[in-house]
């Protein structure tokens, strides 16, 4: 998965080489769903079977992201929600006959990447008169 990232970067734009990488997360992950009771075993015996797969998969991710920032890419997002949304991504579409889904999820989730023109505001649950 992390070691993809030059080779992705090499063969495409980095914008297509993020969201390729995307796709195989998701691939990645849904392998990941069959082996859920071991890894709770892991976790209940005090280990974190994800520490060092989730800074490999950080650091990929901001290697993709930092490429991708010259001008394609909004420049305050961060590794870390780019794995959360692919997570997500992948315990809500992970079956295999999910998969048209999370392309499209994957697609939707690009499109929120994307730069725009102008800094949006951010939610606030307060706003007054709601």
């Amino acid at each position: 998965m992390c070691d993809a990232v030059p080779e992705l970067l090499a063969k495409a734009p980095p914008i297509e080489a993020l969201h390729t990488w995307m796709h195989r997360f998701i691939d990645y992950m849904t392998t990941k769903i069959g082996m859920a009771d071991a890894l709770r075993a892991v976790i209940a015996s005090g280990g974190d079977p994800y520490a060092q797969s989730r800074s490999l998969l950080g650091d990929a991710v901001a290697r993709l992201l930092d490429a991708a920032a010259a001008g394609d890419i909004r420049g305050d997002i961060e590794a870390a929600d780019v794995l959360i949304g692919l997570s997500g991504i992948s315990l809500a579409a992970g079956e295999t006959s999910q998969r048209d889904q999370a392309g499209r999820l994957i697609d939707l989730m690009m499109d929120a990447l994307r730069y725009r023109q102008g800094k949006l505001d951010r939610f606030s649950p307060d706003l007054p008169g709601l």
